[in-house]
């Protein structure tokens, strides 16, 4: 099957997994391993450290200060993506690269990097 094809289909089924080439070589798989949804609902912002995302997309609500952001699983490297519905920040206090504000109803990405042990922001206001 066409690998873009393959990505459509499993896509659809929720499978939440990019593949180029071969499906035995995943790219990508969504944050938490074997969840069948790219969708992690809502989540609302701490003051301090937030939870391992259980899925790709996670609505993120309150205005609270992030200090961090759990890594979803050992080997984790990859991108993240908050919808945020409140104007929380987040620091440099543990493993965020560059400290932000988070703009309401735009797309947050955060890509973790695990030779530096860091979550880097798209943006940052």
């Amino acid at each position: 099957m066409n690998p873009f094809l393959r990505f459509l289909s499993r896509s659809l089924t929720g499978e939440g997994k990019l593949f180029v080439g071969d499906p035995d070589h995943e790219l990508f798989n969504s944050p938490g391993g074997l969840q069948k949804s790219i969708d992690g609902g809502v989540v609302a912002s701490v003051a301090g450290v937030m939870p391992a995302p259980q899925a790709y997309i996670t609505v993120v609500s309150g205005a609270l200060a992030i200090t961090g952001i759990t890594v979803p699983y050992p080997g984790f490297a990859g991108t993240i993506c908050y919808i945020p519905t409140g104007a929380f920040t987040w620091t440099v206090a543990t493993n965020i690269a560059l400290a932000g504000t988070a703009v309401v109803g735009k797309a947050l990405f955060f890509t973790y990097l695990p030779s530096t042990g860091k979550w880097y922001p798209s943006y940052t206001a």
